[in-house]
């Protein structure tokens, strides 16, 4: 049977108090109003951040059938081959980590989410690609389109304007805070539905929804939350295709079963994550580890070592070379400061602002991300998708 195209109402839905649909919804509004007791300085969450920028990246470009694993990408970002990185499917992830960045820039707790900021993302994340770029960036199509593994077709392309609007519309109106998380899921399935790009609207309906969070309280700025939503999809890609299929029905119940999957993701997602914000686990349970892969690796020297476990277990997360007199207690002045220098080199210490000589530890543009990235996996924080079949 060929797809065709079928029209519901754009509308909040009302789960039964027996569905449970509720239980998701009641534990993320807690998650959502819980005031975090973080203990992570904040100069290692910031670290941490742009970690999850790239997990957040690779799995929604892997969702699209990008083929770069993690492995690959860490691999790349630390190589000294440019050329390799100049590939689409590095621009591609890239391209989407970037958007990532906007919006946090322009997205706070109730903010608007405009049509202009959705077509300059979609620019944004199609510039540069050929086989996963769209020849109208920031335009909404002007032909047809067909949704692969779907049996809903999308509307005509001169109906896009007026389903955007509507979208839009439904997103940004003021409702009861209890549909707010309702509306992400539902707002998620509508633009895929509406698929009002040419090309990248997968890409760019996870970036909504990114934003939808962020909008809604769940803060990712200073020591809020780490998010990563696209994990939710990324972990079987099938059922997710499947799950938006099953939504195209537009029934109370497709659409609830839908809000389930989206929300339970999100929540397990979250819940995982907030143990990141506890400094004694982020400490014992990453870095320790990470550093140790690193001396084992020959990444780093033992003494190296010593002071990057210093800076770990710094109070704030800051240490000056002074501090250093107790861990290196053979070396004097000039020579903790040599070695303190080497480390700056090597951007495993950084200076907290331009010129200080205080320092605190680094992990995302040099050898110990690949550690980082090992200890995040064992803890359960990277799906084995972003592996790929080889690990």
């Amino acid at each position: 049977m060929p797809p065709e195209f079928v029209h519901f109402e754009l509308r909040l839905i009302n789960p039964a108090f027996t569905s449970p649909l509720v239980d998701v919804l009641t534990d993320l509004e807690h998650l959502r109003r819980l005031n975090l007791a973080a203990t992570t300085p904040l100069p290692l969450f910031l670290e941490l951040k742009q970690v999850f920028h790239v997990l957040e990246s690779l799995a929604s470009a892997r969702i699209e059938g990008n083929h770069t694993t993690l492995s690959d990408y860490v691999d790349a970002q630390l190589s000294l081959d440019k050329k390799q990185q100049g590939e689409e499917s590095w621009k591609e992830i890239d391209n989407i980590e970037q958007a990532m960045q906007l919006l946090e820039s322009e997205i706070a707790a109730g903010s608007m989410i405009t049509e202009a900021l959705l077509r300059q993302l979609h620019t944004m994340t199609v510039r540069g690609l050929e086989r996963e770029g769209d020849q109208t960036p920031g335009a909404y199509r002007l032909a047809p389109v067909r949704i692969a593994q779907a049996h809903h077709l999308p509307p005509e392309a001169i109906q896009v304007p007026g389903y955007m609007q509507e979208l839009l519309q439904f997103i940004n109106q003021r409702d009861p805070s209890k549909y707010d998380l309702i509306k992400i899921a539902v707002a998620h399935h509508r633009f895929a539905w509406i698929h009002p790009f040419g090309n990248g609207n997968g890409r760019l309906v996870r970036l909504l929804t990114y934003a939808m969070l962020v909008k809604y309280g769940f803060q990712v700025d200073s020591l809020g939350r780490l998010l990563n939503p696209a994990a939710v999809f990324c972990a079987d890609r099938q059922r997710y295709y499947e799950m938006l299929a099953q939504a195209d029905d537009g029934t109370d119940s497709a659409l609830e079963t839908w809000c389930s999957y989206v929300l339970t993701g999100v929540r397990d997602e979250m819940k995982k994550i907030e143990r990141l914000a506890r400094f004694d686990y982020l400490q014992q349970k990453i870095l320790v580890p990470a550093l140790a892969y690193a001396v084992e690796r020959e990444h780093i020297t033992k003494q190296e070592h010593a002071i990057l476990l210093a800076a770990a277990f710094a109070t704030d997360g800051i240490i000056k070379t002074a501090d250093l007199a107790e861990v290196l207690p053979k070396l004097n002045s000039q020579q903790r400061t040599y070695k303190v220098s080497k480390l700056l080199e090597m951007k495993m210490l950084k200076p907290i602002k331009a010129n200080a000589r205080q320092y605190t530890l680094g992990f995302v543009d040099n050898n110990l991300l690949r550690g980082v990235i090992r200890s995040l996996r064992s803890e359960g924080f990277i799906s084995d998708a972003l592996q790929g079949s080889g690990g």
